[in-house]
């Protein structure tokens, strides 16, 4: 029970004590880890993965130990090594490189020409014909004629230390039209030669039918067929939100009822042991109230309101005991049920021990408005929690990227 109790109390503090201590657990070791070369061997990169610096601390040399920082190159490939790598990607390049063509020998599309290889091997792309295929591996369609074009497309490849280069031959055809295609681009055609034929014109005119076939035109506006959902969309969204907004809102109305409860029974027992009657000092509790709310030295609070309407309908003939037993039911808690059930009750059989109830009932009110404030501090701890996390969270990334950087 008493750890509960300190836990609750001191969770956040003991968390971020916690995450301190394994985010200094996490860095020493992986430093030490990265930074451990007694072994008298340092780790050289793989193919392509470029140069490696080490920093590190030399004992023997001096009094105190020294710091040393060298740069070691990645690995670099045999002759052998090179001209086996090289051969098996040259042998498979067709293959690769054709795209969506069923081969070299048909281009109609654009080539894949990748600029790398696995293993570090870089790849540059030539082409003696950039106005048919460039070396990119697009296609240049309004240059290529029917009977199609060869080109030579010369790739070199390279790891930093060896070479090898090859010429691939390249047929390149005029991209095969399908039947709409064609169709659409004689129609394009038409209007063309129109637009020429009519260049003294402030219009162009459309063809009305095309090889037999009436045409109508309209320009195409895509995008909008998502706007209906988009609607639902936001009704979901704005009925959650409307919804969300009421439950915190009858939220908020309970806990200020809640608040208010040890205040309005304070002041009942005051004006009653004054000698005032019920409806007296409750229609002094009333004025004070809207007085305080006309000064601007108190916001609306729903306990008050909630009086205000009952002293307003006992001024226009409801009876008292009916009033004051509508208010505790549209308070809706059982402290201000409570309330007016002894008020009622106390209305019938005389006001000899009533100050004395109210004294009982402040007492057991003043204890729950207390824990209230006990509960509301706790949530509120615990609402700083996220930020308190987050800082964490920041604060570790500004250490452990230039300790993670530096084991590279």
């Amino acid at each position: 029970m008493k750890a509960a109790k300190l836990w609750r109390k001191w969770k956040v503090q003991i968390l971020c004590v916690a995450g301190g201590f394994l985010l200094y657990g996490v860095i020493v070791s992986g430093l030490a880890a990265a930074d451990d070369v007694s072994g008298g061997y340092l780790e050289r990169g793989e193919y392509g993965e470029g140069t490696t610096t080490y920093e590190f601390m030399v004992e023997g040399l001096a009094d105190e130990p020294l710091a040393c920082q060298v740069d070691i190159p990645a690995r670099q490939y045999t002759d052998a090594e090179a001209e086996r790598i090289f051969g098996g990607i040259l042998d498979t390049l067709p293959d690769r490189i054709r795209g969506e063509n069923e081969s070299l020998s048909r281009v109609e599309t654009d080539l894949a020409l990748p600029d790398s290889f696995d293993g570090g091997i870089t790849a540059e792309w030539y082409s003696d014909a950039p106005e048919i295929l460039d070396s990119y591996g697009t296609v240049q369609d309004t240059d290529c004629p029917e009977e199609g074009a060869s080109v030579w497309l010369t790739v070199k490849l390279s790891d930093g230390v060896h070479q090898a280069e090859r010429a691939l031959a390249v047929t390149v055809y005029p991209r095969t039209l399908t039947q709409a295609e064609r169709l659409a681009a004689a129609v394009g055609e038409a209007i063309q030669r129109e637009s020429e034929t009519t260049l003294t014109e402030t219009a162009v005119k459309l063809p009305e039918t095309y090889e037999g076939r009436r045409l109508r035109y309209y320009q195409e506006n895509g995008g909008y067929e998502a706007i209906p959902f988009l609607g639902i969309l936001l009704a979901v969204l704005f009925y959650a939100r409307d919804k969300s907004r009421g439950e915190d809102e009858k939220k908020r109305r309970r806990q200020q009822l809640q608040i208010d409860y040890a205040d309005v029974v304070y002041q009942l027992m005051v004006f009653v042991g004054a000698g005032l009657t019920v409806p007296r000092a409750w229609e002094r509790i009333v004025q004070s109230y809207e007085k305080r709310r006309q000064e601007g030295r108190v916001s609306e609070r729903p306990a008050y309101e909630e009086m205000a309407d009952a002293q307003s309908q006992m001024q226009c003939g409801v009876p008292e005991g009916q009033a004051i037993a509508q208010f505790g039911r549209r308070c809706g808690l059982q402290q201000y049920l409570k309330l007016s059930s002894l008020l009622e009750q106390n209305r019938r059989t005389g006001t000899k021990n009533l100050t004395q109830l109210l004294h009982q009932e402040m007492e057991s009110a003043w204890e729950q408005q207390k824990t209230i404030a006990r509960r509301l501090g706790e949530e509120a701890g615990t609402k700083l929690m996220l930020p308190l996390m987050l800082l964490l969270l920041v604060v570790m990334v500004i250490i452990m990227v230039p300790a993670m950087l530096s084991m590279q």
